[in-house]
């Protein structure tokens, strides 16, 4: 057999040649499909190896609360019973403050109503005493009466001290006096009063006298701004002020007492 060295050249050429264009056109891209795909198939396998660990950690984690939902509810219920037993004791609390409250408002306006009958029974007895002692006076012998009353009122505006004898007199004269008596008044009495409230003052008396059967008995001198007086009708109104008063005001009265008497001259 004849081996031609040209025909095996150009053949080998022509090997080489078809092994270039494999290479070049087609080789490459079939390495470039496959290395392609090659990455795909490694990505989605990386994927899908992530959504499985994914997968069990969600797993894991549903694990763990469904082991954990046990406690988890009891701990809201022991909460719930805690905080409902809060509410509870704080509405029995506020409950029980709101009855104490109105328990003693109760007490409060039971004593003030009781303390406003009291009164009130106290203030009924005084005038009903008052009166039943006016009409059992009206039927005495007052008219002997009249100078022994005059007397004390004389007395009274003699006991005064000097500075407020002169305030009765303010300045006046003649000192105009109304003499007021319970019953009518003789000449002989309106003179006696007239010269001794004359020497006590130390100045005229213009006396006028007129009669008032209120006073039950007694008289009144009725100066230019002050009254005194000394009256059963004023004794029954003092006499019915000290039965309606409390305990307390007694008390301030007893301790005021002696003030009281350079003031009773003086109405």
């Amino acid at each position: 057999m004849h081996i031609d060295g040209w025909t095996l050249l150009l053949q080998a050429i022509n090997f080489l040649i078809l092994v270039w264009l494999l290479r070049r056109f087609l080789y490459r891209p079939v390495l470039a499909v496959i290395a392609e795909r090659q990455a795909a198939t490694d990505r989605v396998r990386s994927e899908a190896e992530a959504a499985r660990q994914a997968a069990d950690s969600l797993r894991q984690g549903l694990e763990a609360e469904r082991t954990g939902l046990p406690a988890e509810r009891d701990r809201l219920i022991a909460a719930a019973r805690s905080a409902a037993e809060a509410e509870r004791a704080a509405l029995l609390d506020k409950a029980r403050a709101e009855a104490d409250r109105a328990l003693d408002n109760a007490r409060a306006k039971l004593a003030e109503e009781r303390a406003q009958a009291l009164a009130d029974l106290q203030r009924h007895a005084a005038a009903l005493g008052a009166e039943l002692a006016a009409r059992l006076l009206r039927g005495a012998p007052v008219a002997a009466l009249t100078r022994p009353f005059l007397d004390e009122a004389c007395a009274a505006v003699e006991a005064l001290p000097e500075a407020q004898r002169r305030a009765l007199v303010d300045g006046v004269d003649p000192v105009p006096v109304c003499l007021v008596a319970a019953t009518p008044l003789t000449p002989e009495d309106a003179g006696h009063g007239r010269d001794r409230l004359a020497a006590t003052l130390g100045r005229t008396v213009v006396l006028t006298v007129a009669e008032d059967p209120g006073l039950i008995a007694g008289v009144e001198l009725h100066f230019p701004h002050s009254v005194v007086r000394r009256t059963w009708k004023q004794a029954l109104a003092e006499a019915a002020e000290e039965l309606t008063r409390d305990e307390p005001a007694r008390a301030d009265a007893a301790t005021t007492a002696p003030a009281r008497t350079d003031r009773a001259a003086l109405a």
